[in-house]
């Protein structure tokens, strides 16, 4: 069984801990991953995104009910075959198997969020759910995949990203704010959902 370093949020190594099966490591606080990929999703991907969501929304407990609300299979189609309109689907594979993804949205409803938050100049974009296998839970996947998705939004000249984030939501709250997201405001999604409306300015893009 491999060693491999663990390094802190300085890039200072803390020690190392046995490589676990298909390369996920322990670690008391937070799991890391080796041997990662990720890449954009395309057609051939739909059928595992719809797995993974209707896998996590069943392990979802009472009180977790509206953290994640799904799509339609034809809505994943219609994303991954047209992101110039909608935004593009980004899955995270190890050994060929996608245990998450996330969803870079560039949609309509952009025009709604921008206006619950004012004076916002550039171009946006929302963070349109990220959801991890359950098992796959605590090993930093959720904060690997919004640092690649800011890097692909960098790429096409989007300055700012937002987020929404289920009340009682604390494991993401906390995650996206660690990585710079700051609470701008809040609206009630229905009757029993409320949700936090973060944002992210990404600074210069390629061609600014």
């Amino acid at each position: 069984m491999e060693y491999i370093d663990i390094f802190d949020e300085n890039d200072e190594p803390t020690g190392k801990v046995k490589e676990k099966a298909k390369g996920l490591l322990i670690h008391e606080e937070e799991i890391t991953i080796n041997n990662i990929e990720i890449r954009k999703c395309t057609e051939k991907d739909v059928d595992e995104i719809c797995n993974i969501q209707n896998v996590v929304i069943n392990n979802f407990k009472e009180e977790e009910k509206g953290y994640f609300l799904p799509f339609e299979k034809e809505i994943y189609l219609r994303i991954v075959n047209n992101p110039v309109s909608d935004g593009e689907i980004y899955g995270a594979f190890i050994d060929n198997k996608m245990v998450a993804w996330i969803f870079l949205s560039v949609s309509n409803r952009m025009k709604e969020l921008k206006q619950k938050i004012p004076n916002l100049e550039g171009k946006c974009a929302d963070i349109d759910g990220v959801i991890v296998l359950p098992e796959y839970r605590g090993y930093g996947l959720q904060k690997t995949l919004v640092k690649y998705l800011e890097e692909r939004a960098r790429e096409k000249d989007i300055s700012n990203i937002i987020a929404e984030v289920t009340f009682g939501n604390v494991y993401s709250l906390r995650n996206l704010k660690d990585l710079g997201y700051e609470e701008q405001t809040w609206y009630q999604k229905d009757e029993n959902i409320k949700r936090y409306i973060l944002l992210k300015k990404l600074g210069e893009t390629r061609n600014e």
